[in-house]
């Protein structure tokens, strides 16, 4: 292929004249302003002072608008270049270019296929030989199969993930609850995690049985008590008539809600007590 001088592209003859004469414009405008230092401003000569600003920005508007016409002057071939450029170089590069990537992007992809299905046998082969293909899949691992990853190093992974499946489920038979962490384990695959849960679980429900049992006692005892008044208060009938009057003699003891509870109903029976 023969070799492209990119040197030879473009050539700009007519800037150097234009910059010849910026010099010249340059060297007046200095002759014009050289005395600007030492000018001073006073109440006699301010209007001097503003006549010459006046001067200064009336040549700057000038010159601007001369800048512009130059500007599109110079714009108006490069235009025309560029298009030029785009339709002889620019785009019949892009396209070439793009035509070799799709052709690498089909065949890489098709190389990264074939090493994503291999990984994933060799995955899958490991997990029915240490039965744990019903707990894991081959997203579990997590793996980032690339071209650039060798096929050494990801299947280091897929032994480092099943080494770690399997110290986790030796770990979890030698639990309490291995069945109960078992089925968390599965959901997560995080040995530490499912056993807090498990274990926080059955905290809860002992606590709740704990309380049961305390209330389930509380109201026993309660019941003890009240059948203990009743046996008390109840004189036998064979030997004292319902409407004769009896004073006996007893203690109570139980929560303060139950004796207002007690002394309350003795006030509605009316039944004196001191």
């Amino acid at each position: 292929m023969e070799e492209i001088n990119i040197n030879e592209i473009v050539k700009i003859e007519q800037m150097p004249k234009v910059f010849s004469q910026l010099e010249k414009i340059g060297e007046l405008i200095d002759k014009k302003t050289s005395d600007l230092d030492k000018l001073e401003c006073t109440d006699e000569n301010k209007q001097i002072v503003k006549n010459r600003r006046t001067e200064i920005n009336k040549t700057l508007e000038v010159l601007e608008e001369r800048r512009k016409e130059i500007k599109n002057k110079l714009l108006e071939p490069y235009e025309t270049f560029e298009e030029k450029y785009n339709n002889e170089c620019k785009i019949k590069l892009q396209k070439a270019s793009d035509l070799l990537k799709n052709k690498i992007d089909d065949i890489e992809t098709k190389q990264k296929q074939e090493k994503q299905e291999e990984i994933e046998m060799f995955a899958r082969q490991h997990f029915e030989a240490n039965s744990i293909d019903d707990i894991v899949s081959f997203d579990d691992i997590g793996l980032n199969v690339t071209l650039s990853a060798s096929m050494k190093s990801l299947k280091e992974q897929v032994l480092a993930f099943v080494d770690k499946i399997n110290n986790d489920l030796k770990l979890i038979n030698l639990e309490e609850y291995k069945d109960e962490i078992l089925v968390e384990y599965k959901n997560n695959l995080d040995f530490t995690k499912s056993k807090l849960d498990v274990m926080t679980r059955h905290k809860m429900l002992e606590e709740l049985q704990k309380k049961n049992q305390e209330q389930e006692i509380a109201k026993q005892e309660e019941q003890k008590m009240v059948e203990k008044v009743e046996e008390i208060i109840t004189p036998p009938k064979e030997i004292i008539e319902d409407d004769e009057i009896i004073e006996v003699q007893f203690k109570v003891k139980g929560k303060l809600s139950k004796i207002k509870e007690l002394k309350q109903w003795l006030k509605e029976n009316e039944i004196e007590y001191e």
